[in-house]
């Protein structure tokens, strides 16, 4: 990884899914471990989805308004 700057938000971001992915599901400390991948690729999904939505309206808004002038 080039960026060192990102390594700590990274780490944190994943120990945090993977924390909380153990406090709200049965699994253990050791099974989240090996469903952490998966656990990222649905946080950043939901999180992904509506702000690709939010975008889509913004700019269908923005291109509507410049069509009425």
């Amino acid at each position: 990884m080039r960026n060192r700057r990102l390594w700590l938000p990274m780490t944190l971001a994943v120990l945090a899914v993977w924390l909380v992915g153990t406090w709200v599901t049965k699994y253990s400390l050791q099974q989240m471990a090996i469903l952490a991948p998966v656990a990222m690729v649905v946080v950043g999904l939901t999180i992904a989805l509506p702000l690709l939505w939010v975008k889509i309206v913004r700019d269908s808004l923005r291109e509507r308004r410049g069509h009425d002038r």
